[in-house]
């Protein structure tokens, strides 16, 4: 009697597959993530290598160098009317996310007028979030 040996089923692995689901994860990921809009205004943010990263909120602070103070864009001509300004922006009985105020304020701008807009954010009794360029 002549004995069989058993035939050993060889695996195939599709790499066409593979290569279609890699794609797909790109299209997902592109399409799901949160793209961000830098200021337009021309402010180099002081170094920091603390924290995590934050993300952009809808309002916005940037005091300039030249100290020239600008609310998601608009200029305000008097630093006394910053906080009167920000009270337009901010809602009412909101969560802490939506009156967040995010101050970007030039590393060369003196510090007096820095201290303006934070106190006006403060007055606007709004929430700080400072910005901040990460140190490579």
């Amino acid at each position: 009697m002549r004995v069989r040996k058993r035939r050993r089923h060889k695996w195939n692995l599709s790499f066409a597959s593979m290569s279609d689901i890699a794609f797909l994860l790109l299209i997902f990921f592109a399409v799901v993530g949160k793209f961000t809009k830098t200021t337009e205004h021309d402010v180099s943010l002081p170094a920091v290598d603390l924290g995590e990263r934050t993300v952009m909120r809808d309002i916005t602070v940037v005091v300039t160098k030249d100290s020239e103070y600008f609310i998601n864009g608009s200029r305000v001509h008097k630093p006394e009317d910053l906080a009167e300004e920000l009270g337009f922006y901010i809602l009412e009985d909101t969560d802490t996310e939506t009156r967040t105020v995010k101050l970007y304020a030039d590393r060369d701008a003196e510090f007096g007028k820095v201290s303006v807009a934070i106190e006006a954010i403060n007055q606007a009794d709004a929430y700080l979030e400072l910005a901040v360029r990460y140190s490579d």
